[in-house]
């Protein structure tokens, strides 16, 4: 049987600093000592070998109170170090060694340092290598000061506690608590493979209902495609009759363009002769109101000219008939000085009408000089017509003047007739003489009227001629008018075809400007066709489409429309939408495959909970019924005639409630615990720990001062079931009573001198009891 063979203790408590021994054998070792004397400090060493880690289950106040503190007059310990020395010759510690040695040590900082056969390890290696043996720091295999009375105080939840632990339901708690981190974890997973699922569902059911979209607008393009492809094919056949039309149309524009721009020439040319004739007309006008007109009025100047010359040279014997008239009106007044009143009176009349007609020849002198002035600067037939006119009445003027003078002559004829009574008293030679010269004189005169007659004659006769020039002149006149005015018209007309012919020019440069942008028109239209043509034979190669002979366009543009407005209705098209739903599709399965999983993993772990609790429950209950049941025959062996029994106080979940004790000692009524008296108590406290004791059996087992509170008679039944016990398990017991020292196999005194360091002395009772 694996056991501790010893215990070493290097300034642990009040120990001091000095190494002590405790050498353990099999059997029921018993500590004594009086209170004060450090004897519970071998089970705090013990507690602190094994790996405890609270100060305060070792009885100290912090970690440094566990080292030496030097007493009165010594060296505080620097360090404390426990070795435990364990027997392992069966093998129970999985430890290739019969003697296993653990060892911890610590400084007053708190730092440890464990060791395996003197190797450094971690407490954690420790405390599992002692779990397979059942010893272990806070087991149910120490029970400490205090132990027995807070077992008394305990709730009922905390005496369940006690046979969880014992069950290893804390093992089943680690694995529910595991399975619990894994549930949440797997929750958590599956919240987000769940949320993943549904954004998934959301993006699925989105993009289905864009994938339709995009099945109806490929099936509508499809169709459109189709209604299309045979348009395009219906389109192809007719614009190759168009293109072949319009390219005719094309040729006889480009032909008629070609005849309009020759009809364009032709009368541009015409134009051209025409105003080149007007130009011509023009000059011809102008040279005939500039030559003929001219010549004409050069004529007419020259014969009055003539005339003037010949009106100069009559003025000239005028101004010699004046100048004798002068003389002939002298001889008049010196003669009628002589003659009788009658013949003056006569006398005066003639001289008054001699002198008003000398008068008028004088005025019609200067008329005829201004009309000689005048002639010089004739420049026109009318002009030319004007002068004459004017010579005409200055020469009928004349004719008049000189009827005047003859009237004149005439009388002044008789006037000088001889009359001898006129002339009584003069000489009469004188007086005979005188009317001869006068008489002479006026047939002086006469015979130069007679010539100036004449000559006026010939003036007459030349005016008249020159009239007879001016009236040839002015038919001349007539006919070069009606000629110029003939011309008039005909550059008139010639100009009016020219504006004709302009206007014909403007409407067939607008003719032909909109001819060549009909040709334009018609350039575009082809080359659109051409390339329509070009791409629907193109994209006619590519169809298989059979087109119908006949196509009724209109109901097919028609119904391209209404495909096309489908289309539009339809919106933006998500063309990957297939693709991105089998996508989502995979994705969804692949997520679905793993939430499924997951489901599984999570009903897996519901599944090992359930059974995790089914197992727990049925550990406990098996644990339980085994110390219920030992509970019961400790209890009665202890208080013989008396019973007890456990009572789970939620029977249906027993982990769910608490465990009460009740209890019937031999004469008494039973009582739940809370109600014994203090003996009764502890009593039923230890039978409640060997029963625990008795369903999971150690090699070790330490009690400290458990008998505190028992009566001699209880004491020597729990002693005698202890000695019992160590047959089976090595047990160490601290107490201050004979009882529990008289059953002992070994006994150790515990001892303190008056420095404060504790000392042991050890006692070998063996056979002494017997």
């Amino acid at each position: 049987m694996t056991h501790i063979n010893k215990i070493e203790m290097r300034g642990f408590k009040s120990f001091g600093n000095t190494k002590v021994s405790l050498p353990l054998s099999p059997g029921l070792t018993a500590v004594i000592g009086p209170n004060g004397s450090g004897k519970s400090n071998i089970i705090d060493a013990l507690c602190f070998v094994l790996g405890w880690t609270s100060a305060k289950t070792m009885r100290a106040e912090r970690f440094s109170d566990l080292l030496f503190n030097g007493g009165k007059g010594n060296r505080p310990a620097p360090f404390v170090e426990v070795l435990l020395h364990f027997n392992n010759s069966d093998g129970v510690l999985p430890v290739d060694s019969k003697t296993v040695l653990i060892a911890r040590r610590a400084d007053r900082s708190g730092k440890c340092v464990y060791r395996l056969n003197k190797k450094r390890v971690s407490r954690h290696e420790i405390v599992d290598l002692l779990s397979k043996t059942m010893l272990t720091s806070g087991g149910h295999n120490f029970v400490l000061q205090g132990d027995v009375d807070h077992f008394i105080k305990m709730s009922p939840l905390e005496r369940r506690l006690i046979i969880d632990d014992l069950a290893g339901v804390a093992e089943y708690d680690e694995k529910k608590e595991k399975s619990l981190a894994e549930l949440q974890r797997v929750e958590m997973n599956l919240q987000s493979m769940g949320a993943i699922l549904n954004e998934i569902n959301m993006q699925m059911e989105k993009l289905s209902a864009e994938k339709d979209a995009a099945l109806r607008y490929k099936q509508s393009k499809a169709q459109l495609e189709q209604a299309c492809a045979i348009l395009l094919c219906t389109q192809k056949n007719i614009n190759e009759r168009r293109l072949s039309g319009l390219q005719q149309k094309l040729d006889a524009g480009k032909q008629e363009l070609h005849e309009m721009l020759d009809r364009q020439k032709k009368v541009t040319d015409e134009i051209d002769r025409h105003e080149l004739k007007v130009k011509q007309l023009d000059k011809l006008i102008e040279e005939k109101q500039s030559a003929d007109v001219l010549a004409a009025t050069e004529k007419l100047r020259e014969r009055i000219s003539t005339l003037a010359e010949m009106i100069t040279s009559e003025t000239e014997e005028h101004a010699a008939i004046e100048a004798k008239i002068a003389q002939f009106q002298a001889a008049i007044e010196k003669a009628s000085k002589e003659m009788p009143k009658e013949t003056g009176d006569h006398r005066e009349q003639l001289l008054k009408k001699i002198s008003i007609t000398s008068t008028k020849f004088t005025n019609l002198h200067q008329k005829f000089n201004a009309l000689f002035q005048s002639s010089g600067k004739i420049s026109s037939l009318a002009e030319a017509r004007e002068v004459l006119n004017r010579l005409h009445e200055v020469l009928s003027e004349m004719h008049q003047i000189l009827a005047d003078y003859n009237t004149c002559i005439k009388q002044g004829s008789k006037l000088f007739e001889p009359r001898p009574q006129l002339y009584k008293g003069a000489d009469e030679h004188e007086a005979r003489s005188e009317p001869q010269r006068l008489q002479t004189q006026l047939i002086t005169l006469e015979g130069q009227r007679i010539q100036l007659n004449q000559r006026l004659k010939e003036l007459q006769q030349k005016a008249q001629e020159a009239q007879i020039a001016l009236d040839s002149a002015s038919k001349c006149e007539s006919e070069l008018r009606e000629s110029i005015r003939v011309t008039r018209r005909e550059k008139e007309y010639i100009q009016q075809k020219i504006s004709s012919l302009k206007g014909k020019v403007t409407r067939l440069q607008g003719e032909i400007q909109g001819l060549e942008n009909k040709l334009q028109s018609y350039r575009i239209e082809e080359a659109r066709l051409q390339t329509q043509f070009d791409a629907v034979k193109k994209e006619s190669r590519n169809l298989k489409v059979k087109v119908p002979e006949r196509v009724d366009i209109p109901k097919l543009e028609r119904e391209i429309e209404a495909l096309k407005a489908e289309l539009e209705a339809l919106g933006a098209i998500n063309f990957r939408a297939e693709r991105d739903f089998r996508n989502a599709e995979q994705r969804h399965n692949s997520q679905k495959v793993q939430y499924d999983k997951l489901i599984g993993e999570k009903q897996s772990i519901l599944n090992f909970m359930e059974e995790v609790d089914r197992k727990k429950t049925e550990v406990f209950m098996k644990t339980f019924d085994g110390i219920s049941r030992n509970f019961g025959e400790i209890f009665s062996e202890l208080s013989p005639g008396g019973t007890a029994r456990l009572i789970l106080e939620n029977q249906e979940h027993p982990l769910d409630g608490g465990l009460e004790i009740e209890a019937k000692p031999k004469g008494k009524e039973l009582v739940r615990v809370g109600a014994m008296s203090g003996g009764e108590k502890a009593l039923t406290a230890l039978a409640f720990i060997f029963a625990i004791q008795r369903v999971r059996p150690t090699t070790f087992y330490v009690l400290d001062e458990i008998d505190a509170h028992l009566d001699d008679e209880n004491l020597r039944r729990v002693a005698k079931m202890l000695h019992k016990s160590s047959n089976r398990s090595q047990i160490l017991v601290v107490t201050l009573r004979d009882t529990m020292m008289s059953v002992a196999d070994r006994l150790f005194g515990v001892s303190m001198d008056s420095s404060g360091v504790s000392s042991l002395v050890s006692v070998e009772l063996t056979g002494i009891a017997a």
